[in-house]
């Protein structure tokens, strides 16, 4: 028997936010902003990166001092290796960022992804290890978050505290490769707390992007709470919200160096944050589910 293709129709709320600077009570404005307008068994979807930077969990790359082993490796893997070679036949977007970048910026990068990720990680060439760059101050990143899981927990809990019972997913915007043909396992390129996706760092990336007509994309799915969904719900979900909660200053750290025409990472503070509307979160009501 033929199994049918199962779609589903979903209404999608997003609310705007000022900067979740470190020390946020995210929570408390998540409630505020979209307690009245959930439903039992609506998702929210959340940026992990959002809620890295509310818990504190980011790290100043400037105080890290590379050796020269990880120095050479990075000119060796990011100059060469990916910005001349494989990103030509995987279609890297970033290749001009990647061949043009200070090698000692990089190797900083390298070099705590390495802690944080390994080796696995380390040959990936951007965002290695789910280390963010992205819409943070000076040399900051976002770390991801070691507890994702029980955050997600945690503020399923306080909406309930609230009567609401709403289904909690934390995403990011790394990139998790499907097989076509399998619903049930998933390739990652950093690490997740949901069952069925598998890290593979690096190489998860390189398969990905290597044998694209074999795997569908989407953002990576960190954690999830709440009532029991199917994998493939979960990824349709984290894409549809990927779209909605969108990239802040842009793709990359260079992005966000153009849009606030600055010269250079020091030069960008934390009041320049705020000088765009945030998306951290987007609520989902899921309308129908019907079959082919």
């Amino acid at each position: 028997m033929k199994s049918r293709k199962v779609h589903i129709a979903v209404r999608l709320y997003r609310r705007s936010f000022t900067y979740w600077y470190p020390g946020t009570n995210a929570v408390k404005k998540l409630i505020h902003e979209y307690y009245k307008m959930v439903n039992n068994g609506d998702f929210l979807i959340i940026s992990e990166k959002a809620l890295a930077i509310a818990y504190g969990h980011i790290y100043d790359e400037s105080l890290i001092r590379t050796d020269k082993i990880t120095y050479i490796l990075t000119l060796i893997l990011n100059k060469y290796v990916w910005g001349y070679i494989l990103s030509r036949y995987i279609g890297v977007k970033t290749q001009q960022l990647l061949v043009n970048m200070p090698t000692e910026l990089i190797a900083r990068h390298k070099k705590l992804a390495l802690k944080y990720g390994g080796f696995k990680h380390f040959i990936k060439p951007v965002s290695e290890a789910g280390i963010d760059t992205k819409n943070l101050p000076y040399q900051y990143v976002a770390l991801p978050l070691s507890n994702a899981d029980k955050i997600a927990q945690m503020i399923y809990s306080e909406f309930l505290k609230h009567g609401k019972k709403v289904n909690i997913l934390i995403i990011d915007t790394d990139r998790a490769f499907k097989p076509r043909r399998l619903n049930s396992i998933v390739f990652s390129t950093r690490k997740s707390f949901i069952k069925g996706i598998v890290d593979l760092g690096g190489f998860g990336y390189i398969i990905g992007r290597m044998l694209r007509g074999f795997f569908k994309v989407y953002p990576t799915p960190v954690a999830y709470y709440g009532d029991y969904v199917d994998l493939k719900t979960i990824l349709r979900l984290s894409k549809v919200a990927k779209r909605t909660i969108g990239e802040g200053f842009g793709i990359n750290a260079y992005d966000m160096l153009r849009r606030l025409n600055k010269k250079s990472f020091d030069e960008i503070t934390w009041a320049d944050m705020n000088k765009i509307t945030h998306h951290p979160a987007v609520l989902i009501k899921i309308i129908k589910v019907f079959r082919d």
